[in-house]
Formats: structure tokens, sequence, C-alpha cells
């Protein structure tokens, strides 16, 4: 059985993340370099999965404190604007991703309970997400949302090719 360790995404590792998040375009958004390593600086929380020195999966969330708004504004999010429109004390997962040969391993399960802990911990109401739509449903993602209690709560279509549906699940009232 293989060791996997968990640990915030120090920036050495940033490149790796990134290497990972491309691979898995669409089901998540591409990103420059520079733009994960600056969301990793900015999120409120963030996590790794490393084994044998590979990094083999991320997260990278934000709270909505007026910090981080002040950070989703300047960059333009807009899901992360259209959640804090209608929702207010979350905790929003901006991506995760786990590689595919990495899969089915409980490792995306095991990210989404340590986030679970982080917003407990802080007293927060809300874990949102959004999930894409188009350019192609992620099937994967609605199943695993759907696993953890994960609703929707509305989508928002951006363009011809870019609609999303947003999910939130109820953490502490």
């Amino acid at each position: 059985m293989k060791e996997y360790s968990f640990s915030s995404i120090s920036i050495d590792i940033a490149t790796k993340c990134h290497e990972l998040n491309e691979k898995n375009v669409p089901n998540v958004g591409s990103c420059s370099l520079k733009g994960l390593t600056n969301s990793i600086k900015n999120s409120d929380y963030n996590e790794t999965i490393v084994v044998d020195n590979i990094v083999v999966g991320f997260a990278v969330c934000f709270q909505d404190s007026d910090l981080t708004k002040s950070y989703m504004k300047k960059i333009e999010h807009k899901n992360f604007k259209e959640i804090s429109n209608r929702i207010d004390n979350f905790l929003y997962i901006d991506r995760i991703v786990v590689d595919v040969e990495y899969r089915n391993n409980k490792l995306g399960t095991s990210l989404y309970k340590n986030i679970l802990s982080f917003a407990k911990e802080n007293s927060i109401q809300h874990l949102t997400a959004e999930i894409n739509l188009l350019p192609s449903i992620n099937e994967a993602s609605f199943k695993f949302h759907e696993s953890f209690g994960f609703e929707e709560f509305g989508s928002v279509k951006y363009s011809e090719d870019y609609e999303v549906s947003l999910q939130k699940l109820i953490i502490n009232s």
C-alpha cells in the first residue's frame, strides 16, 4: 500500500500542482503558473497530496472574508463573485484535482474531509463549489459532490461554451 502525505502547498511544489491542473482541463479550468501560485499564496486553505515525491492531488479554497473578496475582485473571479452574491459565510473550493492514475483510492474524499474539518473548526456555514456544465458536463464531479450531500443552488451561463452548476453543502448552521 502506498503512503500518501498531506500538507499545505509550498511554493516550490506549485509548479507540480500546475502541471497536474493542466493535465485535468477541462474538468478544472486552465490557469497560468503565476495565477495558480498567486491563488495558493492568497488562499485560506490549500493542501497537496504527495506519494513517492510525486504530486498526485491538491485543493485550493477561499473563505468569504474581506481580504479574500478584495483579492477575488482584483482577479475578476466570476464563480466566487456569483457565490458571494448568493451565500454568506462560506468556504469556496476553487480547484481540486486528483491525478487520473491515483483516482479510486479515496484521495478526493480525504481532501474533502480535511476541507470540511477546516470549515467546521472555523465556524464556516457552507462549503461551496462549481461543476462544469459546458464545455462538457463533469458527471464524475456531480456524483462525487452528491455523495457528500452537496445540492445545486443555481447555475450560471457565462458564454455559449461556459456554464457552471453552483453547489453548496450546509455544514454549520
